[in-house]
């Protein structure tokens, strides 16, 4: 049986604090009835109030997930993404709606993770970074971004979803988004797994990472970050990877403590995330036999 905890932190980038912009990025986590969910949402620089639209839109998913769980108890079946998407847009429209808020202040990508003691999955909705820590030692990373840099954001599923195809070449068969692979065995070098490619319309959808309840037992944590990650002064981004998941006590606030503690040593050789980030995490624990 496994038990799950998780945690979250976020934090503002070099660029926005010294610009006067606010923290666009957001995180949360939370476990509900042995099922958990770690969940970051990325908000556009160039749209409207997305540090608002960026917190709306995660607080739906998890609001969403709540509903799922409570409902269904099967975080395994392949529709429950759509699921929670389709429910996740019924709820930030209500809250758009009471706050008086506009198109462009939605647009924030997502990436989350909804695991049960069944399993579950791991669902990329734009751009971020999807970390497995295994048991053994072992770490895979995946580092999806867009052509152009021209993330989904879910939103568009609400409004200009035929501008943002258009922009893409308004063709559903072109690849437009990527997943670079790499990992990592205990102390070795990382090693370039390859690259996956995905069609427009695959992205538009989505990008699905099942984890079965056979590969969970195996799991150390699952963590989900913002780009961000990728753009930290002066240190590679699989470097970053690894130095803010050395959690060295799983206890409490242990991702929050980690991030913190790793800006402050970034800040040391360069200016830190240069972009704003953002972290969320589910650890497994087996229960002893």
């Amino acid at each position: 049986m496994a038990q799950l905890y998780t945690d979250h932190h976020f934090h503002i980038g070099s660029t926005h604090l010294t610009s006067g912009k606010p923290c666009q990025d957001y995180a949360n986590s939370v476990v509900y009835n042995n099922a958990a969910l770690a969940i970051i949402s990325d908000g556009c620089s160039t749209g409207g109030h997305t540090d608002i639209g960026s917190r709306v839109l995660a607080l739906s998913i998890m609001a969403a997930f709540r509903d799922h769980w409570i409902t269904n108890r099967d975080a395994l079946s392949e529709t429950v993404p759509q699921e929670i998407s389709l429910r996740q847009e019924i709820v930030s429209a209500g809250i758009r709606q009471l706050l008086n808020l506009q198109p462009q202040d939605m647009l924030a990508t997502c990436v989350y993770a909804y695991i049960s003691p069944n399993g579950g999955f791991v669902h990329v909705q734009g751009d971020g970074v999807v970390i497995f820590k295994y048991q053994n030692g072992c770490i895979e990373v995946s580092r999806f971004e867009w052509s152009d840099n021209r993330p989904f954001y879910p939103a568009y599923n609400e409004f200009g979803l035929s501008n943002f195809i258009q922009a893409h070449g308004d063709n559903l068969n072109n690849l437009r988004l990527s997943e670079e692979k790499w990992m990592r065995k205990n102390e070795e070098e990382f090693i370039d797994c390859g690259t996956a490619n995905f069609t427009l319309s695959e992205g538009i959808g989505g990008i699905v990472m099942d984890i079965p309840e056979k590969l969970l037992i195996n799991l150390e944590f699952i963590a989900v970050f913002s780009d961000g990650i990728t753009q930290i002064d002066k240190l590679d981004w699989k470097s970053a990877v690894q130095m803010f998941t050395a959690f060295k006590n799983t206890k409490g606030a242990f991702a929050k403590r980690r991030m913190i503690r790793g800006i402050k040593d970034t800040q040391k050789i360069g200016k830190g995330p240069i972009d704003d980030i953002a972290c969320a995490v589910v650890r497994v624990e087996l229960a002893e036999t």
